[in-house]
């Protein structure tokens, strides 16, 4: 592989702002120029009551699952406006979906019990289920607004336990068209655009009209961050390009230096 194999190559990345600092340092240190169109946007708003309740129980709780980065950093941001200590926590056992939210939970000097294989909720809730016995224990869900309830079903139907479920943060749409970098990519397109989840590809669609590169324009190649947000890419119809199978910079780098060279 040559040492910049992503010279004059352009990139764009989906990521809500701030969030895509690793990924692309990666891009540039392979040669590429990397924009940022942050199609979606998060934020922390728990419901108080709710998290009340669950920071109010929180010695009770036999496992914590977490589903991504941004549900580590949201629950940890409200626990410690309660509590100083991080062994208030308890003697809890901590599920991490993927490697980006395991990592982000060591950012907290927590280890995981339990990281999936593969990186999605499903596959962390069946090896949940094959390596422990949750019979009748008390999990702690933390998750977004835009997560599917498939997760908690299977373990409160098929492992008997015990969930409670809480949203702590919300993805949403963020419109980019009136932003110098859009007007950078309908005048000039991108070899490559990187969409981490299904919420980007469904904000890019919707903008599709404002953002559409003009005629003459370099027509972008669409890189997918896992399985899931693959699917939605074909689903709209969009050519799918590439995909990394885990959302870490490297595997994001590779796929695209795979898809371009």
């Amino acid at each position: 592989m040559s040492k910049l194999p992503l010279r004059d190559r352009l990139v764009v990345l989906t990521r809500p702002e701030g969030r895509g600092g690793d990924w692309k340092e990666l891009l540039v240190d392979a040669g590429a120029a990397v924009s940022e169109l942050p199609l979606i946007e998060i934020s922390f708003e728990p419901d108080d009551t709710v998290l009340s309740e669950v920071l109010d129980a929180m010695g009770e709780y036999d496992w914590i699952i977490f589903t991504s980065p941004n549900g580590v950093r949201g629950f940890f941001d409200r626990f410690f406006e309660r509590f100083s200590d991080i062994r208030s926590v308890g003697g809890v056992r901590f599920a991490c979906v993927g490697p980006s939210t395991e990592k982000a939970l060591r950012g907290y000097h927590l280890d995981s019990d339990l990281t999936a294989a593969k990186p999605d909720a499903l596959s962390l809730g069946q090896e949940l289920m094959t390596k422990f016995d949750v019979e009748n224990q008390k999990i702690l869900l933390v998750t977004g607004n835009l997560n599917s309830p498939e997760l908690s079903r299977l373990l409160m139907e098929g492992a008997l336990a015990i969930v409670d479920v809480i949203k702590v943060y919300a993805t949403e749409e963020k419109s980019v068209a009136e932003t110098p970098e859009a007007a950078e990519f309908r005048r000039h397109g991108a070899d490559a655009i990187v969409f981490a989840s299904p919420s980007a590809v469904e904000s890019f669609l919707h903008q599709a009209a404002s953002l559409r590169p003009d005629v003459g324009a370099r027509q972008p190649k669409a890189i997918a961050v896992g399985p899931t947000t693959a699917d939605a890419l074909r689903k709209a119809g969009v050519p799918l390009a590439g995909m990394a199978a885990a959302p870490t910079a490297k595997a994001i780098r590779d796929a695209v230096i795979a898809a371009l060279t």
